[in-house]
């Protein structure tokens, strides 16, 4: 949606011969934009928090056959990252799943959202979690 708004405020722009003023004020309103995504952005808080870990979020069921499928290639890299990585798993169909599938605007199951120590997403991934990304995302976060 963003794109589309910036590209169109482009285009009628210059097709109609902007003036600087009217690019200033179509700046202003872009920026506007961005700061107010920023602040309403969706953060991992309470049920994500990891204790100034990175944590790996999986929104599962334990009906979805992929979910199943994907299990040991999670208990693989929670078992491998524990010191480092805080994995938390939340059943869609627990209250506390439904609330964080509409935070964060999920709508397949399995999903992974990878968040750094302070909260915000990096990543996510839906149908599978990439050891490598992993790897890489905290790699980063230890400056090697």
């Amino acid at each position: 949606m963003a794109g589309l708004a910036l590209v169109s405020g482009i285009l009628v722009l210059r097709r109609r011969g902007g003036k600087a003023s009217h690019w200033l004020i179509f700046g202003g309103v872009m920026l506007a934009l961005i700061g107010a995504w920023m602040v309403a952005r969706p953060q991992a808080v309470g049920l994500v928090a990891g204790e100034g870990r990175p944590v790996l979020l999986e929104l599962q069921s334990p009906y979805c056959l992929a979910c199943v499928a994907i299990k040991p290639a999670v208990d693989r890299i929670e078992n491998e990252w524990r010191n480092q990585l805080a994995v938390r798993r939340v059943n869609v169909r627990s209250a506390d799943g439904r609330e964080l599938m509409s935070r964060f605007r999920v709508e397949y199951t399995p999903t992974f959202i990878f968040f750094d120590a302070t909260g915000q997403e990096q990543w996510r991934s839906v149908g599978q979690v990439d050891d490598a990304q992993v790897r890489s995302s905290l790699a980063i976060r230890q400056g090697t």
